[in-house]
């Protein structure tokens, strides 16, 4: 598979819920952030940059307008000072909870003109290369 294709349907996955984030009040970085969030609560910034792949500026920033809608709350961690630790609120729960599984909902939907073999086949694939992804990533951190 190339790689241009699977880039390809990634945007037009992007396409299809950037609508209904935009019209929820997020910007996608804000909506994979209060994503996160609900099944992650109560962590470092560092761990939401590490977990969504996101450079630390732009989660500190992203963070920074989040705190001003009220859709999170930073907090000093009380072992660390100079650690902050980061919750979504409950308007932020509810704000992302009508979108929290859109792209959930429309890969299913793509997904269905495949048989349920192959459909697992293609998870089973999808994590296999993840796992090396993630491996090369560790073997250049490590020459780094």
């Amino acid at each position: 598979m190339e790689f241009s294709k699977l880039n390809m349907l990634i945007k037009l996955g992007r396409e299809f819920g950037h609508e209904q984030i935009r019209d929820a009040g997020f910007s996608d970085t804000e909506h994979a952030i209060c994503t996160f969030l609900c099944f992650h609560d109560q962590v470092s910034q560092d761990m939401i940059a590490n977990a969504l792949l996101l450079d630390k500026t732009t989660v500190a920033k992203a963070l920074s307008a989040m705190e001003e809608k009220k859709l999170v709350a930073r907090e000093q961690d009380g072992q660390n000072r100079r650690k902050n630790v980061i919750r979504i609120t409950e308007s932020g729960r509810e704000s992302v909870s009508a979108s929290l599984h859109i792209y959930d909902s429309w890969f299913s939907s793509v997904c269905a003109c495949l048989s349920e073999e192959e459909q697992q086949q293609l998870t089973a694939s999808v994590d296999r290369m993840i796992a090396c992804a993630l491996q090369l990533r560790e073997q250049k951190n490590q020459k780094n």
